[in-house]
């Protein structure tokens, strides 16, 4: 067999795979070829390894039809989860996260979960690009979910565009000590959209995986 022949055949063969997406049954079926053709027809390919490469493509075309299938299977999933998410627009939910959809002229509900009693909670609220712009002091609260009202407005006492804002809840003890404290993501939903290969479900401005989510209220 020209061995020099079959590797330069097969680099040939192999520089028409298209990089990424990995090797398909044609490029195999190619790379085959450029073997049968160059081989030294005093010294034919092997029965056995030829065998073995026909098993080979074999089991790279099951496991290409496999992977099409399941693929398949993503689509269709993902189309039911899009029709089950859309289920919810019009109702209130829960979820894990920090931010808090402003609506124009109106107030905000913050909701968090305290991990035992706090003396003391402020609530700082953050614009879309990180700035401060209000500190809520919420006092002495209990152990457990608790929630505070803001009017959208700044420290200064201008009303804020509507939108999303980041909240950050900071809790202590009678005596300083930091308190654990989660934020929650509550509102109603609005809409469903696809992030990569999530679902979302918009609240106003903001956009939470459907993972995320804790309950329907």
């Amino acid at each position: 067999m020209n061995i020099q022949a079959i590797n330069q055949a097969a680099q040939g063969a192999a520089s028409q795979v298209s990089p990424g997406k990995g090797m398909t049954r044609d490029d195999f079926l190619k790379l085959l070829i450029a073997q049968l053709q160059n081989q030294d027809p005093l010294k034919p390919l092997d029965n056995q390894e030829f065998a073995a490469q026909l098993a080979t493509f074999n089991s790279l075309d099951q496991l290409i039809g496999i992977n099409q299938k399941l693929d398949g299977m993503q689509s269709q999933q993902l189309a039911l989860g899009q029709l089950g998410a859309a289920s919810l627009i019009g109702k209130e939910i829960v979820a894990d996260g920090n931010q808090v959809n402003l609506v124009a002229g109106g107030p905000a509900s913050i909701h968090y979960g305290l991990g035992a009693v706090a003396a003391r909670v402020a609530i700082s609220i953050r614009d879309g690009q990180g700035n401060l712009v209000r500190v809520l002091q919420a006092g002495s609260q209990s152990a457990g979910e608790q929630s505070a009202v803001w009017d959208g407005k700044d420290a200064a006492g201008r009303t804020l565009p509507a939108g999303a804002y980041t909240v950050q809840v900071n809790a202590f003890n009678a005596a300083g000590e930091r308190v654990a404290a989660t934020s929650r993501t509550r509102g109603f939903v609005t809409g469903v959209s696809l992030g990569g290969d999530e679902l979302l479900l918009e609240i106003g401005a903001i956009k939470i995986p459907v993972s995320a989510v804790k309950g329907i209220l």
